[in-house]
């Protein structure tokens, strides 16, 4: 199941918006403050990869735009890595009101799935000789390929930040760290590379003001707070980043991020009780059925001259659902006159057998290989990715194209 391209879409900026107050806030503790947080970060990360048993994780998050609140959103997981369960409760607002919510299980034998308003239960049994989700695990981000690179890069940019920064003995052991930092103390160098990035994901996303001018981090603000067992309990970061839009009109974009990790070696996690609810069992193929057969397609959209233009559609369409295994075809056409701007236009089919692997293959417009998949989405909808990257066995990424939407809706004849 898959979030909403809008709850992506913001989704994706807060996560940046995360990373660039995580990073802003422990360059503040250059000198040994910045060892002793950074050393934590890696012993929490550490500790939740290869020790803690079970724990859970919450965060809280809220993104404003001069002072309206564009989405508010919480999230609960729970972890148990001894007896390979898993269990999530996640609930987004926007700015129009409208809730989302989800609620997610997962064991060795089976995943329970509820979205929002939808009183169903999807239930999927997994087969007896399928491993790959059996592995509840969580990934060290300080492990991942490059991540040592950018952290001497981290290092080398920001350095002249050390006098920004508390860090006290904690009440019962451990180390409390605080710090803030004013747009007058943000190092210029950071500054413009970072606001360079913000402003280019700003103006690709529909559902965030387009700032065009002026981009610069107004405020940050960070605490954290690691125990007597050398990990980190509570982190929190208040970042404020200010820009123009084609208007002159000053926007102020605020996130405040709350995360706590709690209940180590105490957490518990049970199949929820299903009696009297509506369930639907889904098939081992992410819940493909002789249903799904059909067209979807969605709009190649850009932006011009400050307008959202159509410049083409891709179409995907669903030939066969049989013993699991999904088959079918993928096309993008563009309107004359637009070439130039999609140059490479992707037409090929694809064979997707979840009992061989989570993604299918394809050769693109250029005849590289690539890797691509395929999701249930809302009804009547489909997700498709390209251009998908195998992380490892139990995760992946994907580099979308330029303009690329990959939410598809049915067409119906």
């Amino acid at each position: 199941m898959k979030l909403s391209k809008k709850s992506v879409t913001v989704l994706s900026f807060t996560i940046g918006a995360c990373l660039f107050v995580s990073t802003a806030f422990a360059d503040t503790l250059l000198g040994s403050g910045y060892d002793r947080l950074k050393g934590s970060a890696k012993t929490t990360a550490n500790m939740m990869e290869k020790d803690m048993k079970n724990y859970t994780l919450e965060a809280l998050y809220t993104l404003k735009d001069n002072d309206k609140t564009l989405i508010q959103g919480s999230t609960s997981q729970k972890m148990d890595v001894e007896n390979h369960k898993k269990e999530e409760n996640t609930t987004t607002k926007d700015a129009n009101g409208e809730t989302t919510s989800r609620y997610y299980y997962s064991d060795i034998t089976k995943s329970v799935n509820k979205n929002g308003t939808d009183n169903t239960y999807y239930v999927m049994e997994y087969p007896a000789n399928e491993t790959k989700f059996r592995s509840v695990d969580f990934k060290n981000p300080f492990k991942e390929k490059g991540a040592p690179e950018i952290e001497k890069i981290v290092d080398a940019v920001v350095g002249g930040l050390k006098d920004y920064v508390q860090v006290e003995e904690g009440p019962e052991g451990g180390k409390v760290y605080s710090g803030s930092l004013s747009e007058t103390q943000v190092p210029a160098v950071l500054n413009a590379v970072s606001s360079f990035g913000i402003k280019q994901m700003l103006n690709d996303e529909r559902d965030l003001p387009t700032i065009e001018s002026d981009v610069f981090v107004k405020k940050v603000v960070g605490s954290a707070n690691e125990n007597k067992a050398g990990y980190l309990e509570n982190v929190t970061g208040d970042i404020t980043l200010s820009g123009k839009d084609k208007n002159g009109v000053q926007h102020d974009l605020n996130l405040n991020v709350i995360v706590k990790l709690s209940e180590v070696g105490n957490t518990k996690i049970t199949l929820p009780d299903l009696t009297g609810a509506k369930v639907e069992k889904v098939s081992y193929s992410n819940g493909f059925s002789s249903k799904y057969v059909g067209k979807y397609k969605n709009d190649i959209v850009m932006e011009k001259d400050g307008k959202f233009v159509k410049i083409g559609e891709r179409m995907v369409e669903i030939t066969s659902v049989d013993n699991d295994k999904v088959k079918g075809k993928y096309s993008e056409t563009v309107i004359p006159g637009y070439e130039s701007e999609y140059p490479n236009k992707d037409v090929f089919d694809f064979e997707y057998d979840p009992a061989v692997s989570s993604t299918f293959t394809y050769k693109d417009a250029k005849g590289e290989q690539k890797n691509g998949s395929i999701h249930q989405g809302a009804t009547g909808k489909v997700y498709f990715e390209m251009n998908v990257e195998i992380v490892n066995e139990n995760s992946y990424r994907s580099v979308s194209k330029p303009y690329y939407d990959g939410e598809f809706s049915r067409i119906f004849e």
